[in-house]
């Protein structure tokens, strides 16, 4: 067996084959960076999107808040504070919890799983109390992710502009994110779709153009063994049009091996040569 295997020399690829691979490679690449920039864009998007529709719900229910703070009730002295989160609650199931508090970050009321109680009891987590510090006294909306949990901030103003306290919204981030990755089989399939479609066009688009190409190289290469052998070689329209220089070359090689057959075979000088040459000279 090792005799027979032993005359096998490396496989050499064609140029259209090269060229066919080259492209590919490119395609893929270019379709494989297109389709993660694309995902993580979508990603982006999807979860901002989501992050509007609570902020929303935030606004409202802040809004709701500071009517009656705005008369000039403290906001300690609200009664229908349960009442206000419960209903707002009702209006989206996605709600994971929501939570009223005062700008020191004491806990008026708070409904769903979590009610962001991460530090001593009847208050919100430092990490709540320093984004709310940060964003509290402005009318953007603080954004604070722990774990799989999202949570949105925003003051609550008095009728004197201060701020009176805070409202914050959780939700699920990981359930948003799972979502997104749901998408990820159909994302697959589609981009598998048009990743062999454009091989394929890849591969027949670089056959058809460079077939004629390779047909015009070979009617050269038996032009230029015609001109080595001293025949005209046969030109055709197609050829001349692809090479508009190659006619004049032949000529050129023609022309040149002519004056040199002349020179290597002078022809015989003629009865009248012969007569005018002097007497005693030979040629």
């Amino acid at each position: 067996m090792a005799a027979p295997l032993a005359g096998i020399g490396p496989m050499r690829l064609t140029l259209t084959t090269k060229i066919i691979l080259l492209l590919q490679v490119a395609l893929c690449f270019a379709l494989l960076s297109t389709a993660a920039l694309s995902y993580l864009k979508m990603e982006r998007m999807v979860e901002d999107t989501v992050a509007s529709r609570f902020t929303v719900a935030l606004r409202g229910l802040a809004g709701e808040v500071e009517g009656a703070v705005s008369l000039g009730v403290s906001i300690t002295a609200l009664r229908n504070l349960d009442a206000l989160i419960q209903r707002a609650m009702a209006r989206d199931d996605r709600i994971t919890g929501l939570v009223l508090f005062t700008d020191t970050g004491e806990v008026l009321a708070a409904a769903g799983r979590g009610a962001g109680r991460g530090g001593p009891v009847g208050a919100i987590s430092a990490g709540w109390k320093a984004a709310f510090a940060r964003d509290g006294k402005s009318d953007r909306v603080a954004a604070v992710a722990d774990g799989d949990s999202q949570a949105l901030l925003l003051g609550i103003r008095n009728a004197f502009g201060g701020v009176a306290g805070g409202v914050a919204l959780t939700y699920s981030l990981g359930e948003v994110q799972a979502g997104i990755r749901g998408t990820i089989p159909d994302l697959l399939l589609s981009g598998g779709i048009n990743l062999v479609t454009g091989l394929l066009v890849t591969m027949v688009a670089v056959w058809l153009l460079l077939r004629p190409i390779q047909r015009r190289l070979r009617e050269m290469t038996v032009s230029i063994n015609q001109l080595g052998m001293g025949e005209p070689p046969n030109l055709t329209p197609e050829l001349v049009a692809f090479a508009p220089g190659l006619k004049d070359f032949a000529d050129r090689i023609l022309e040149q091996q002519q004056h040199g057959a002349e020179e290597d075979h002078p022809q015989p000088a003629g009865p009248a040569a012969e007569a005018a040459r002097p007497a005693g000279v030979t040629p």
